[in-house]
């Protein structure tokens, strides 16, 4: 038993240890959650709600759910923001709290038919995070060592990231890794043993762009254009994965756009925003491989609002 336990737990921790933070679909509409240094650079107040569920034809298959704000601090060139996470995976999970804080180079303010909005930020956030095990959700095919089942405990680890935004027009860039610390969280064990998981430093890269049907569009016009882009994901130790998508968008109206991610994973996706304030938006990522087929299809629900340009004002 000493020492099926420890190999139980890092099966169970297999996802953290390879990918141990949750990939969105949807990553252009809530960058923020991968970098902090979008704080302040939608000129406006953003709070977007996200959830995602994970392998649908598995019990207690992976469900996240977070909640961001951030905003600019007028005349400053500084944003602010904050994240709310949750992140559940069968007998594991981990919650947690951010703040982010980002210093925004304006290179151009918006000026109708003068000037386009253009800015490069680097961001730093820290949080809270606490990580629990609850061996009572545990299902084995012999469950006769309560050990496991009686395997219980939660752990409060600080983080930290780091990132940089670039974003204009017709094209934005973004570089971040989170979990810099890299702390090793024990988890405990029968007779006080204990398992330990690393904490491994992610890399993403993600650039995207806007080609428009028309150049110039009049004051009444609303854009049409295409959106490619790319998000790159690696943790040392582990396979990269990568989306490559494009979608048809009117700008402020509606979104539908199709993408592919590596592992052979198809990716549906759509939006609409109402009033140029609220958003919607899904996306239906669906398994092209037998294996992907099996274990069910990944579903993304998230919504966006937008308030004034600044919260903050001195």
């Amino acid at each position: 038993m000493k020492r099926f336990l420890p190999l139980l737990l890092v099966f169970l921790f297999a996802k953290l240890n390879a990918q141990q933070l949750p990939d969105f679909s949807l990553f252009r509409e809530n960058t923020f959650i991968y970098n902090p240094a979008v704080a302040g650079t939608d000129q406006a107040s953003v709070i977007n709600l996200s959830v995602r569920k994970q392998w649908t034809n598995i019990n207690q298959s992976p469900f996240t759910a977070v909640a961001t704000f951030h905003t600019s601090i007028e005349n400053k060139n500084i944003g602010v923001g904050a994240t709310i996470f949750n992140d559940f995976i069968g007998p594991t999970s981990f919650s947690g709290i951010g703040g982010s804080f980002a210093y925004n180079l304006v290179f151009s303010e918006y000026r109708r038919g003068i000037s386009e909005y253009k800015v490069l930020s680097f961001g730093l956030a820290a949080s809270l995070v606490q990580y629990r095990i609850n061996g009572s959700k545990i299902r084995l095919d012999q469950p006769t060592d309560q050990a496991i089942f009686n395997n219980r405990g939660s752990q409060f680890f600080p983080d930290a990231s780091f990132g940089i935004f670039y974003k204009s027009k017709t094209l934005f860039a973004s570089v971040a890794v989170p979990q810099l610390l890299q702390l090793n969280v024990p988890i405990a064990g029968q007779n006080d043993e204990k398992t330990k998981f690393k904490k491994m430093q992610h890399y993403y890269a993600m650039f995207g762009g806007k080609i428009f049907f028309k150049k110039n569009s009049g004051p009444n016009d609303t854009p049409m254009y295409l959106e490619p882009a790319f998000n790159f994901h690696y943790v040392i130790g582990s396979m990269p994965q990568a989306i490559l998508s494009a979608r048809f968008a009117m700008q402020d109206v509606f979104f539908a756009g199709i993408g592919y991610r590596s592992l052979s994973t198809m990716i549906f996706e759509g939006g609409f925003t109402i009033k140029k304030a609220v958003s919607i938006f899904y996306s239906y990522d669906m398994g092209a491989g037998n294996v992907r087929q099996d274990v069910g299809q990944v579903h993304e629900l998230g919504m966006k609002f937008k308030f004034k340009k600044d919260f903050f004002s001195y």
